[in-house]
């Protein structure tokens, strides 16, 4: 009889390996779309440019760079037959040319991909953490990680309250001071929209919750360096990806007083929607990684459940 491997369908290596990279591919060229989307309304040439041409970087990385390996990868897993190693040649060298040429890579539809892109991505990312529960973690890398990392993260809470509050609506209004813009709003609307503060305040009460957290479970042992590292991303991509959220109706107002358009006007907000992603893309692939093997596990045991033989014969 046979018998199922661990983690069923993603317990071969590669094949997890390929399922990751084409995650972050789309995760990374649906970014880029949605990055490009905005810079033609940036009030700065500078800006267009810059933006433009790190978005160009991350749409490289994705489509000529994770998009084959990942396919290469999945391709060959398990124990291919010579033509399927040859086809999935063929598959990653075609893949980036028609995404290229047709426009795939830079259609809108692409940014619903990305949403299932990233649920696989969180999956994959799940796995790994649940590979590696009860791991040991040094309480002094922990608290490292924990110092790095929030100070990351409230480093983009500053910048997105910056630019949700201040750089945005002085750069969409910029014959007015920004008292004279806030009052105009005041004045319409009774009050300012409270999403950048709500969007402020929650990020940074998870950074100090999570951070003590993972210092207390450091100390009791069942917090390692790869779990604080791995949280420490995907919290700062959910708060890039909330901060469209924060400033939607803001911007609303601001295009509805002064008949602006009601996209960013600053590149401040797609900068840190590619930096968001990036760290999506670093925590799904961080999870390859091969966790470390504990005297208690019986895959680590010659005789052990896992290493019984796959099929047994008369």
């Amino acid at each position: 009889m046979t018998r199922m491997p661990r983690n069923g369908v993603f317990a071969g290596r590669r094949a997890r390996a390929g399922a990751s990279f084409l995650a972050v591919a789309v995760v990374l060229a649906a970014t880029s779309v949605s990055v490009d989307l905005a810079v033609p309304g940036f009030a700065s040439a500078v800006q267009r440019s810059v933006v433009g041409t790190l978005s160009d970087v991350v749409e490289v990385v994705a489509v000529w760079g994770a998009l084959p390996l990942g396919l290469l990868l999945l391709l060959t897993a398990g124990e291919p037959r010579a033509w399927r190693g040859w086809a999935a040649v063929v598959a990653a060298v075609a893949a980036p040319i028609a995404v290229q040429f047709t426009g795939v890579g830079d259609s809108p539809f692409l940014i619903l991909l990305a949403l299932a892109a990233a649920v696989g991505g969180y999956a994959l990312i799940a796995l790994g953490l649940s590979e590696r529960r009860g791991d040991p973690g040094r309480p002094e890398s922990v608290a490292v990680a924990v110092a790095v990392l929030a100070a990351a993260e409230l480093a983009v809470v500053a910048l997105g309250a910056l630019h949700l509050l201040v750089w945005n609506p002085m750069a969409a209004v910029p014959e007015l001071s920004l008292a004279q813009i806030y009052g105009i709003l005041v004045e319409r609307y009774g009050v300012v929209d409270g999403g950048p503060f709500v969007w402020a305040f929650g990020a940074t009460l998870a950074t100090v919750a999570g951070s003590i957290v993972a210092i207390q479970g450091a100390r009791r042992g069942i917090v390692s360096t790869h779990d604080v590292v791995t949280v420490g991303l995907l919290l700062i991509h959910a708060t890039t990806f909330f901060l469209w959220w924060a400033g939607f109706a803001l911007g609303l107002n601001l295009a509805d007083a002064f008949a602006t358009v009601g996209g960013d006007v600053s590149s401040v907000g797609s900068l840190l929607a590619l930096v968001g992603a990036s760290c999506l893309a670093a925590a799904i692939l961080l999870q390859l990684r091969r966790a470390p093997v504990r005297d208690d596990d019986p895959a680590a045991n010659p005789g052990g459940i896992e290493d019984a033989p796959a099929a047994v014969t008369p």
